[in-house]
């Protein structure tokens, strides 16, 4: 009994009831600092606010040695790109200077012939005649997609668009162009990832149109004749890419412009009598 009526009277045990009380107690101390508490942890953060501000807006401002060295940049870029412009005008006042010197009869007709044939078999002109069609569309895989979207090794790639051209020139063709950008002996075809380029030009897929102007029939036979009919029909059996072979009777490739001189000099006196010298021996 004695042990119940203990448990009634006193149901918190005297440690817990003294711990209890202590808290309290401390409780009431802390609420009578918690103003200054408050204020003075108010003024540390707007402290520690402004200071990281500041270092912020010192880390982010343009350092004098960076401007600059931008500025220094700025300006030759700006003079780069005025001695572009100033050496393409006089590339287009010399062109105009030149046709006209072709269009007055002053060249020698056979100077002016040379430099036709030239301007022809580099690709500098456009042409136009009959000759070969050859068209690669990349594949499907195998699978009910678009051709957009087909895998890797279906699409067509630049070896593949590389192969028929050189069959193409080995068949006899005299002009080339691969959708409209034509080849010369210059030109390169590479990938860049999925994309086709030829002299740094992209190509649209995915259909990849390759046109020879020369003698259709001579070059079909001897297409057929080379590596480039097998190799069409491996890329179909192996990996799903379409071919398509035909002829036509008249096409138009456009010119791909007056190729960079890397190694010319204007000609010297001796250079002159250099010639005229073969040309009398040639005569002779």
């Amino acid at each position: 009994m004695t042990l119940l009526r203990e448990v009634t009277e006193r149901p918190l045990d005297p440690g817990y009831a003294l711990m209890a009380r202590r808290r309290a107690e401390a409780g009431e101390k802390k609420s009578e600092r918690s103003v200054p508490s408050l204020v003075a942890m108010l003024l540390v953060a707007v402290l520690l606010g402004a200071a990281t501000t500041v270092a912020v807006r010192d880390l982010r401002a343009p350092q004098p040695v960076v401007a600059r060295g931008r500025s220094l940049l700025i300006e030759q870029i700006q003079e780069r790109s005025a001695e572009v412009e100033a050496l393409s005008e006089r590339s287009a006042v010399l062109g105009s200077e030149v046709d006209e010197l072709q269009r007055g009869g002053l060249l020698p007709s056979a100077l002016l012939e040379v430099n036709r044939l030239d301007q022809l078999v580099n690709g500098a002109v456009a042409v136009q005649g009959p000759g070969m069609v050859v068209k690669l569309t990349d594949g499907s895989g195998g699978g009910l997609v678009e051709p957009g979207d087909a895998p890797a090794e279906s699409r067509v790639r630049d070896a593949d668009v590389q192969f028929v051209v050189n069959e193409l020139w080995a068949a006899g063709a005299e002009a080339v162009a691969v959708n409209d950008e034509r080849l010369t002996s210059l030109s390169a075809i590479r990938n860049a990832g999925d994309a086709i380029l030829v002299d740094l030009h992209p190509l649209n897929g995915p259909t990849y149109t390759i046109e020879a102007v020369g003698d259709p029939e001579e070059m079909q036979v001897e297409f057929a004749r080379s590596a480039g009919l097998g190799f069409l029909q491996l890329l179909s059996a192996e990996y799903d890419i379409k071919n398509e072979v035909t002829t036509s009777e008249e096409m138009h490739l456009p010119g791909a412009g007056s190729p960079t001189l890397r190694s010319a000099r204007p000609p010297q006196s001796g250079d002159e009598n250099t010639t005229e010298d073969r040309s009398e021996e040639d005569n002779g």
